[in-house]
């Protein structure tokens, strides 16, 4: 059944990059809408175009709503930094709106956009941890091997731009928040990379957020499935895929596949084999890459390129000639990217570690590439998760803790080797301090940014402009 939006009375709730997308796409295509913003102090961006600029002075609300501002309006395009249960929903769902997010109306636009070009193929990835690796490295090894691809959604560019893209395929990074509000997205292949203790203060408890995940699965015609995670595999029963590539119908008619990696030996899936001492990632039980030649450090990206290898499975193209393409790829910012180097200390920027999931995985991949001890900087606002789950990992792989921002009591309450600090100057003065050549110095917060920073971005940058401040760096030690 096609959709068109010319048929619909539509309000964007939140007006941040997501909303400002969705509002500019509505208007683009003549349809009916108007906004609100939950921030009483809400201004518009500089440099908007005309239409915009009016919508921004005529059409946006940002105080109480009442029931009559829902009058003739039927759906609600729900920002996903918006929870479902805030005031402003709660009168739309009772004025008979439906609440959507830019995703689902994505999913509602892809068949009927273009009556001449066919839907886009979407693959989505979701997790606690790596999912931006994963779409970004999906969507550079599909475009190396010749697949029209783009990447959208969580990693920065919203989903309603790739619509309108000339690509035949949309790589989707999609957030618990976006996946809420997304009911009828069709996927090629979809993936629950891991799951962790995040957003737990937003979902209330780990069964709401694997709940949320899982929504991915639902339109989706195959799964890749981590064999040794928790809560990663689709609730309905799954053929791995051999090589006769069995395959399942689903509740909703589709067929439903699965290809599942791991660290552990296998003769399906993707593997680790050992080969004259060598380790390599194994396909089916036929080594395609040495660990040694993979540049991405830590074995969680061995994982991240497992999963990437096995969507790239769906869409057509063999691990074979993916691989080949791994050497070209550039990891994103604040990922494990080392800044600094002085004295054979390295200074590791890991800020877009915003949960204990994320710091455990970069703990477990240094550690072992490193001679000397680890000093962390930790700590920021943990959105209500445990951070003494930590603790066995700190006691592990970490020789001191510098933590800093609202829970940074936690830490120390967690660990005894915890030195509280007042400033990100404060924490890289004190490891600089206690470093010794072949020792690292890591931030990976475990925990959000806002408290103290305006993203996880900014925090990165200040963890890098102090390093340099500190040691006298006048030119960037690793580029």
């Amino acid at each position: 059944m096609s959709y068109n939006v010319r048929e619909h009375s539509y309000v964007v709730g939140g007006l941040g990059v997501t909303g400002q997308a969705c509002v500019r796409f509505l208007l683009q295509h003549k349809a009916t809408v108007k906004a609100f913003d939950t921030r009483p102090t809400f201004s518009a961006p500089e440099n908007l175009d005309t239409s915009m600029q009016a919508f921004m002075a005529e059409k946006v609300t940002c105080r109480a709503l009442s029931a009559d501002y829902f009058d003739g309006v039927d759906t609600l395009v729900l920002s996903p930094g918006l929870a479902l249960d805030i005031e402003q929903v709660e009168l739309a769902k009772q004025c008979g709106v439906e609440v959507i997010g830019d995703v689902e109306l994505f999913a509602r636009l892809n068949t009927s956009f273009k009556s001449d070009t066919p839907a886009k193929r979407v693959v989505g990835i979701t997790g606690s941890n790596g999912k931006t690796t994963v779409t970004l490295l999906v969507n550079h090894l599909l475009n190396a091997c010749g697949v029209k691809s783009i990447e959208a959604g969580n990693v920065g560019r919203p989903v309603l731009e790739a619509l309108e893209s000339d690509a035949d395929v949309v790589v989707m990074e999609l957030s618990s928040f976006q996946l809420e509000t997304t009911s009828s997205l069709v996927l090629e292949a979809a993936t629950v990379l891991n799951i962790s203790d995040d957003h737990l203060d937003r979902h209330g408890t780990l069964e709401h957020y694997v709940d949320a995940k899982h929504r991915i699965f639902a339109n989706a015609k195959s799964a890749v499935v981590w064999r040794d995670g928790e809560f990663v595999a689709p609730d309905d029963a799954l053929n791995v895929e051999s090589q006769a590539n069995a395959q399942k119908a689903n509740q909703n008619g589709l067929l439903r596949s699965a290809i599942e990696y791991g660290l552990g030996a296998s003769d399906t899936g993707f593997s680790i084999v050992t080969m004259l001492d060598s380790k390599h990632i194994a396909f089916n039980g036929k080594p395609i890459i040495a660990l040694s030649d993979i540049h991405l450090a830590g074995m969680h990206n061995v994982l991240n390129i497992m999963a990437a290898l096995g969507i790239c499975c769906k869409l057509g193209v063999s691990p074979d000639q993916a691989v080949k393409h791994l050497h070209s790829f550039k990891s994103a910012p604040h990922r494990c990217v080392e800044v600094a180097r002085v004295n054979s200390v390295r200074y590791i920027d890991d800020s877009k570690a915003t949960n204990i999931g994320a710091t455990i995985a970069a703990l477990e991949g240094i550690s072992p590439t490193i001679a000397g001890k680890l000093l962390l900087i930790a700590g920021g606002d943990a959105k209500g998760a445990d951070i003494s789950s930590l603790a066995p990992y700190l006691t592990q792989y970490v020789s001191h803790v510098f933590a800093l921002g609202k829970d940074a009591h936690l830490f120390a309450q967690s660990f005894a080797h915890t030195t509280q600090v007042a400033t990100m100057k404060e924490a890289v003065k004190g490891a600089l301090r206690l470093a010794a050549p072949g020792d690292a110095v890591l931030l990976s917060p475990a925990c959000a940014s806002i408290d103290m920073f305006k993203n996880y971005m900014h925090r990165g940058e200040m963890f890098k402009q102090t390093v340099h401040d500190l040691l006298d760096i006048k030119q960037e030690a690793v580029s």
